[in-house]
């Protein structure tokens, strides 16, 4: 089939992880859903179909076709009334059975750069809506971590102006380190888009191309790929660790591309991505006690040889200037953001616009210069 896609209609959140790492696994793209009419619309032109109970029903009054495979989580029983209604080509337990269905799948190798191989050129990468993305990245992965030196500075809004900025001309995921943050995909408009979040990730210690990972995430109209924290009314026991942030950094770097990290000071994953990422931006209030925090964090960074580009932050209150910042924190202050009086309710009502203010703009630019990305 020509299709690259497999698309994961699961809905139990027990084997959805599983289900959604074994399929990136195979070098297809991944589409995740269980809304009823985008899998009428994806299912016809599938490599593969994941369902279980909760989807198998829907499947099952659509055209019949090859390629469903009916899941269920380990122990079971598998419930193998619903696999045959659905024409299921056969049932699986997660995780006990993941390698006979990624077998069953078809695992095929995704080259990757500065490798040399024999296979087929890797596939081109999917956005959520199906969609190939027509952009090009550049030819190893880049890692920029955009850090704010206290609360309220705006760190997650440059890091998606900076974002945004880059994927005119390059492939750009868009990660947030926070684990108990609202979720960075409100902040672009894409909560009700279908896609992994971090607790939906178990990438473990298997390799997963880059290009695999995006196309498992949800993604802007603009191809901005974003991986946030999920939001949830139960008591989640995911915590987000370096064992789940550097796989997913490892991934990135080694495919083309731009990988941008909204990276708070106190981040449990913070050394695992300083310790990554080719350049870290620090945005720093020009206020005295973000000026002191500013310059603990940059003599951290400094024993880990990190190169920091620093940003100064003027809001209302500011009484620092420019050259006062760059005396108190010992960091290159490469540009300045005044405050943006109008941006605050734009993004509240609407998220981040697509056509940046002027100032947020520049910034945006000149960072991704600085850290030598073509524009």
């Amino acid at each position: 089939m020509s299709s690259t896609y497999i698309l994961v209609a699961v809905g139990d959140p027990v084997i959805h992880p599983e289900a959604t790492h074994i399929a990136a696994a195979t070098g297809h793209g991944v589409i995740d859903t269980i809304d009823p009419r985008e899998i009428i619309r994806l299912l016809p032109r599938a490599h593969a179909v994941l369902v279980d109970t909760d989807t198998a029903g829907h499947v099952a009054t659509l055209d019949r076709r090859p390629g469903i495979y009916f899941l269920a989580a380990d122990p079971g029983p598998i419930d193998w009334q619903a696999a045959l209604t659905c024409h299921a080509e056969n049932a699986y337990v997660l995780p006990a059975q993941a390698a006979d269905l990624l077998t069953a799948l078809g695992h095929a190798r995704v080259r990757q750069p500065g490798r040399t191989t024999h296979s087929t050129t890797c596939p081109t990468p999917l956005t959520a809506a199906g969609q190939a993305n027509p952009v090009t990245g550049p030819a190893d992965g880049t890692l920029i971590a955009v850090c704010g030196a206290g609360g309220g500075a705006g760190t997650s809004t440059l890091a998606a102006a900076l974002a945004r900025t880059m994927a005119r001309h390059h492939h750009v995921t868009l990660i947030d380190a926070d684990g108990h943050s609202g979720g960075l995909d409100l902040l672009l408009g894409l909560e009700d888009t279908p896609g992994a979040r971090w607790p939906d990730l178990r990438l473990g210690e298997g390799t997963v191309a880059g290009a695999d990972l995006r196309a498992a995430l949800p993604t802007t109209p603009d191809g901005i790929a974003v991986l946030s924290a999920a939001r949830s009314t139960l008591a989640d026991p995911f915590r987000l660790g370096p064992e789940h942030m550097g796989p997913v950094l490892e991934a990135l770097s080694g495919s083309p591309g731009i990988t941008v990290v909204d990276l708070p000071a106190h981040s449990p994953v913070l050394e695992t991505v300083t310790g990554t990422c080719d350049r870290l931006v620090l945005l720093i209030p020009a206020e005295v006690r973000t000026a002191a925090a500013a310059a603990g964090l940059v003599a951290d960074l400094s024993r880990h040889r990190t190169t920091v580009t620093g940003i100064a932050r003027h809001r209302g209150w500011s009484g620092l200037t420019t050259e006062d910042l760059a005396r108190i924190t010992r960091c290159q202050i490469s540009g300045e953001l005044g405050h943006l009086s109008r941006l605050p309710r734009a993004v509240e009502l609407g998220g981040l616009p697509t056509r940046l203010p002027g100032p947020l703009a520049a910034t945006a630019r000149l960072i991704a210069e600085e850290a030598g990305v073509a524009l």
